[in-house]
């Protein structure tokens, strides 16, 4: 299938055909034989593989080739999230009809095919993209290129100006953020990907990083630009500050939760060009987007010009253009999309998120989680009587809990053992004993029973601000 980033790619090959395209740890593709590679995949595929494909890898070369070659034969490509728990898996493959899944050994790519049922789709579906998921079954949101490809020369032609030379794909090529903001965008403006593998980066799982080991690499690969989380580069941040070298950068974007502004200040002060944006899945990743000409620090920055923002009489943010197809077995998405964020647009343009109407924890690093789904797990622990989860723009999960006759030994076994069966974003960090039950008082619970978090946050600052003080700041 050809495309316009097909159609830019070739042309990349003629103007520069022996600089490099992909690198990884393990080699390199040079732009003069890019497409080449993606046409030799493309034929295993038609050969090996069914029509939808389950992506399971590490970042590197191969995994961005595979992503290529499948758009070239137009096979529905779905990564799945490495940190995702082997429920989450077995639940993506039975939901998105898996019939194919791709693996990586020892530098090469493994093509199975796999027995699982068809399962109807949204026409032009190419891409299905599983959110960290609000509880144990994350939602698919089902793409087409053209979505993608959108959002890509949109961010393109923005930072065109910039000449970035060389991106570094910090996040899991999983994510879509990195997939469509990272890759097609680099891809289409000429530079070099480069791809090690996580954890040669300082990943261990979704929500830890070895802050000092990722300094390393980026002195290593020198990059002109990266995608990074809000605890990232408060990390990197307060490294430059204490005087370690981190290498100069032309554009660090900034997403996945929202960034403080002291944070922003304190990254700029140390030259770390951070620019923070806002996105959804359901537009295909990056929404808006402040850039070196357009900045506002406090803003998501201003909307890409494929998209049309709009704030309803409640506050919250109301999106038209580049929409989704529509969630994997649900109905066909029609008309636009009400995000759930409460928002403000102001007289330039530019986004400021406030909050969000539903109840949902976004962390520091851009999990998404529903606090119901672990605080169930926790309430069915024995002497557990109130149990109320926290962890917004945060690293991990804090805990309140309400257990006067459970010791402290065999409560924290016990929430191990509820951990060992969670994925890492959704586990319980830290917890941390409540004298009195809070529910017989309106102030902490409606009638109905729900936590009044915001209230309890409150009353229970100082309880919570001891739980995280030991984390990188």
């Amino acid at each position: 299938m050809d495309n316009r980033l097909f159609s830019q790619l070739a042309q990349w090959a003629q103007v520069q055909p022996e600089g490099p395209a992909l690198q990884d740890e393990q080699g390199l593709v040079y732009w003069g034989e890019l497409l080449s590679e993606v046409d030799q995949l493309a034929t295993r595929l038609q050969h090996e593989a069914g029509d939808r494909i389950a992506l399971l890898a590490d970042n590197s070369r191969h995994w961005v080739l595979a992503d290529l070659a499948a758009m070239k034969t137009g096979c529905v490509l779905v990564p799945v999230p490495l940190f995702f728990s082997d429920e989450q898996r077995a639940n993506l493959i039975a939901r998105a009809g898996i019939d194919t899944l791709i693996t990586l050994d020892q530098d090469e790519l493994r093509i199975q095919r796999i027995d699982a049922p068809a399962t109807a789709l949204h026409p032009e579906t190419a891409k299905i993209t599983f959110t960290s998921g609000t509880t144990g079954a994350p939602k698919g949101v089902c793409l087409s290129i053209e979505q993608q490809l959108q959002v890509a020369l949109s961010l393109a032609d923005a930072l065109g100006e910039l000449n970035i030379q060389r991106h570094l794909c910090l996040l899991p090529l999983a994510t879509l953020l990195e997939n469509v903001a990272g890759v097609y965008a680099a891809l289409l403006m000429g530079a070099c990907i480069q791809l090690p593998s996580l954890s040669s980066l300082g990943w261990q799982g979704s929500s830890d990083l070895d802050i000092h080991r990722l300094i390393g690499a980026l002195n290593r690969y020198c990059p002109d630009s990266l995608i990074t989380l809000p605890q990232v580069l408060s990390g990197l941040t307060a490294a430059s500050e204490q005087g370690q070298a981190i290498p100069p950068l032309k554009f660090m974007a900034v997403g996945g939760a929202r960034v403080g502004s002291s944070l922003m200040y304190r990254a700029h002060a140390q030259k770390l060009p951070a620019y923070e944006g806002y996105g959804l899945s359901e537009c295909a990743s990056v929404v808006s987007l402040n850039t070196p000409r357009h900045n506002r620090i406090g803003s998501a920055g201003r909307a890409l010009p494929h998209n049309q923002l709009q704030v309803n009489d409640a506050g919250e943010l109301i999106i038209e253009g580049n929409l989704m197809l529509g969630y994997l077995g649900e109905p066909a998405h029609a008309g636009s999309y009400a995000t759930g964020d409460l928002v403000r647009i102001d007289g330039q343009g530019y986004l400021h998120v406030d909050g969000r109407r539903r109840n949902i924890i976004i962390n520091s690093y851009g999990r998404n989680l529903s606090p119901e789904w672990v605080e169930s797990g926790l309430l069915a622990i024995p002497g557990v009587e109130e149990a109320v989860l926290f962890g917004d723009d945060r690293p991990h999960n804090a805990a309140l809990i309400y257990a006067p006759r459970q010791a402290d030994a065999k409560l924290q076994q016990q929430i191990d053992r509820l951990n060992a069966e969670l994925p890492d974003y959704a586990r319980v960090g830290r917890w941390a004993r409540i004298a009195e039950p809070l529910r017989h008082t309106d102030q902490f619970y409606t009638r109905n029973g729900r936590p009044r978090r915001s209230a309890i946050a409150e009353h229970f600052a100082n309880t919570l601000d001891a739980l995280y003080a030991s984390e990188f700041c």
